[in-house]
């Protein structure tokens, strides 16, 4: 490009990248005095539609989004032979960028950039707009992780022409849905895998299908073979399995997968505080099955329980200092974890340890984290049988604390075990986005396990189905949630 301004009122300063329809320049806006990029838009090989209707398609399904997470395009010109997109300049990097500099993403991190990318394609779906070509390309990140949807230079609204009536491959076919390389008609649902795949190989450092020399082989793969599933995805793996399901009637919609994104960022920033280096050596997931301590920490506990024990009787008989050493002994009791948190897995919880006779103390509870009441001294040979029995229907409890939903959150906290690891800021937070719960249906799983479905109105006046099982510990008043998963 020779000139130095565009349309007469757009001067460029540079290069800074090419989209899926020409070269982007960083321009700065003359009358309003603000950079700008403008990108100029050509012709794409057997295109019927002319340059101008592709950019004020573009200019119309960007335009009109006004959305934080999507680039705001401010005008289209012409100016000699060509035709230009006036847009936000972004001061950012895109997300293909940040996997070659950084390399694969945490899941946490790919969940909050996800989510973000998530509500401003559901903005567009709304609207009726495919984007059509959502990759790690157009994906702008910046310096704090604030992310915009670009480049819907091919997208198109539902009932809008066709922009190639030759055939022409548009988009990126590493990311396209099963039914678009079968040959189907681009939809929503296409969108939502592409996000997905675009998850996938954020945590994967690549995308699902492996790159092929030759587009159509890589297209049937995609039409014929489900991806492999992702090793690295932790949190997100569910979500990227039920974006990336082949069947796009099946599929979630844009809007739940925001919902769900939103709402693992929100679970993964819940610093959960890990026990001692010797009793553990790699970090908890919050939220997460593997959360549940190994039997090997439960080994750990017995020996923190019974060794001191042991030596408080042995010493109290050889001189008489019982009193002195068995304070001791709770010393080293108040550093095991909390009840609750540290039992074997769910629905299988055995005693935290053999209890000496009568002669031992009670811990003090910890300032910061409470501690559940303790359970009744056992002997080496007794079994969970000893713990509290359930108090209750556990249909009843489902009912019941959905229902103070999302009204009462105060009450409905109460309700959830210190082990669940969530404070009260973060879970009253995410209730807010929520308008309204409906119960739909409430099934016992077993005496202390049930499954409520349900469907959230969230503020924005969508809705989203899930089925929600709850992992109860009974109590002397009846039961308290200790963790919970979507089935």
């Amino acid at each position: 490009m020779t000139a130095t301004t565009i349309a007469g009122r757009y001067t460029v300063e540079r290069v800074i990248g090419h989209g899926g329809m020409g070269s982007v320049y960083l321009c700065r806006d003359e009358v309003l005095g603000r950079r700008v990029a403008v990108k100029q838009v050509g012709h794409l090989p057997g295109e019927s539609t002319s340059d101008v209707d592709r950019a004020l398609r573009e200019a119309r399904s960007s335009a009109a989004l006004n959305h934080p997470h999507v680039v705001s395009v401010y005008d289209a010109v012409e100016d000699g032979d060509h035709n230009w997109l006036v847009m936000e300049y972004v001061e950012s990097r895109t997300l293909a960028e940040v996997l070659a500099d950084e390399g694969p993403l945490s899941p946490e991190r790919a969940a909050r950039l996800g989510a973000q990318a998530a509500d401003g394609l559901a903005a567009a779906h709304s609207r009726g707009t495919v984007h059509r070509d959502v990759k790690p390309g157009n994906i702008l990140v910046t310096a704090d992780d604030h992310v915009k949807i670009m480049d819907f230079g091919i997208s198109r609204t539902h009932g809008d022409a066709q922009l190639t009536s030759t055939g022409l491959l548009t988009g990126t076919p590493a990311y396209f849905a099963p039914e678009i390389a079968r040959g189907e008609e681009p939809g929503l649902a296409a969108d939502v895998w592409a996000l997905g795949a675009t998850l996938y190989a954020a945590v994967e450092g690549h995308p699902p299908y492996p790159e092929q020399g030759n587009a159509l082989a890589l297209l049937t793969t995609i039409a014929t073979r489900s991806a492999p599933l992702p090793r690295r995805a932790g949190v997100l793996t569910e979500a990227i399995n039920r974006m990336m399901d082949r069947d796009p009637v099946a599929r979630w919609s844009m809007a739940d997968a925001a919902h769900v994104l939103r709402r693992i960022q929100d679970q993964a920033a819940v610093e959960v505080v890990a026990p001692p280096p010797a009793a553990r050596t790699t970090a908890i997931t919050p939220k997460t099955p593997a959360t549940s301590v190994t039997p090997a920490t439960g080994d750990d506990r017995r020996r923190g329980w019974l060794l001191p024990v042991a030596a408080v009787l042995l010493l109290a008989l050889l001189v008489g200092a019982g009193a002195l050493l068995l304070q001791g002994g709770d010393d080293t009791r108040d550093r095991v974890p909390a009840a609750g948190r540290t039992d074997t897995p769910r629905k299988t919880r055995t005693p935290a340890a053999a209890q000496a006779p009568e002669t031992s103390s009670e811990p003090a509870p910890s300032a910061s984290v409470p501690v559940a009441p303790s359970p009744p001294a056992e002997t080496e040979g007794e079994s969970e049988a000893d713990s509290p029995a359930p108090t209750g229907d556990v249909e009843a409890f489902g009912e019941e604390y959905y229902g103070l939903l999302p009204g009462d959150t105060e009450a409905a906290y109460a309700l959830l075990s210190p082990s669940y690891g969530s404070s009260y800021a973060q879970y009253d937070g995410f209730w807010r986005t929520i308008e309204a719960v409906d119960v739909r249906d409430v099934t016992a799983v077993d005496d202390t396990t049930v499954d409520v479905s349900l469907t959230y109105t969230t503020s924005d006046g969508g809705t989203d189905d899930e089925t929600r099982r709850l992992y109860l510990e009974p109590t002397d008043d009846g039961y308290v949630i200790v963790d919970d998963t979507v089935v």
